[in-house]
């Protein structure tokens, strides 16, 4: 994808441009070393417009076309996304470079930040986790099966504490930041089934708890359902199905396998033999 792009500099002013790789071409401008004659005296410059084209030649028309506007009417672009829900852009380097709205973001296949949790349990000596099953109007992955609780970082919100406000908001479960383990972060990048592109780095955390929780679901979940460590292992390596304590579930009703996260997560648990 060819992106047109406007930053706003440290000044107050717009640098306008295209690109066919957004996440260098903002590191390049925010280096001491590289990025537009223009920005260099004028760093740290903010992402807070962007448009997404298939061929060159689009983009640099409407980069040409973006040019002729006056500080007014960039002005007025710029202000006419700013609504709904935003998220934070980062570049190649992962440092934050402007607040977007999310279906841009989306839209764009913009680099963002995510968070996921993981929601251990032992029962009956057999340890395992919850997962959640989506709401079936969700956007994307409706009905399927995913970790306990995930969800986008809000602008200024840390990693942390927003898998505990996730938790809170889809299975209505309070956690204490203490007893929260920090699995590390994966790579996680994929076509959306309304066109867009999700490229997230995710921000992964583990939570046991010795009892069921008190699960009180919010809106965009279904059911809870949990599974044995050993029946997710097998989705993982291939299988066409696995035991739940809601009974069979089919691999391609999971959409948390196969994404690197698993390996992070049995690290820990190796870690952990004693506690977990």
């Amino acid at each position: 994808m060819n992106y047109v792009y406007m930053l706003k500099c440290i000044d107050n002013t717009y640098y306008i441009g295209w690109t066919n790789n957004i996440k260098k071409r903002l590191a390049a401008h925010n280096s001491t070393s590289s990025g537009a004659k223009y920005t260099r005296s004028r760093r740290p410059v903010t992402l807070v417009y962007c448009e997404g084209y298939q061929d060159k030649s689009s983009a640099m028309k409407r980069e040409a076309e973006l040019k002729k506007l006056s500080k007014v009417q960039k002005n007025n672009l710029v202000d006419s996304i700013n609504h709904g829900e935003l998220l934070t852009i980062y570049d190649a380097n992962e440092n934050p470079c402007g607040n977007l709205p999310r279906n841009t973001v989306h839209a764009l296949g913009l680099r963002h930040h995510v968070c996921h949790l993981w929601l251990i349990e032992e029962k009956n000596g057999i340890m395992g986790m919850w997962l959640q099953q989506r709401g079936k109007d969700r956007p994307l992955n409706p009905s399927m099966y995913d970790l306990a609780a995930t969800g986008h970082i809000d602008p200024n919100e840390t990693p942390l504490n927003a898998a505990l406000r996730e938790a809170w908001e889809e299975i209505g479960v309070k956690f204490d930041d203490s007893n929260i383990a920090v699995l590390g972060t994966t790579e996680q990048s994929y076509p959306r089934p309304d066109g867009g592109f999700d490229d997230e780095l995710v921000h992964a955390f583990a939570v046991r708890v010795d009892n069921q929780p008190d699960f009180n679901i919010g809106s965009e979940v279904e059911r809870m359902v949990w599974i044995s460590f050993s029946e997710f292992a097998k989705l993982e390596q291939g299988a066409e199905f696995a035991k739940t304590s809601a009974g069979i579930i089919k691999a391609n009703e999971v959409c948390c396998i196969g994404k690197g996260e698993w390996q992070a997560f049995e690290k820990y648990l190796k870690f952990n033999e004693k506690t977990c």
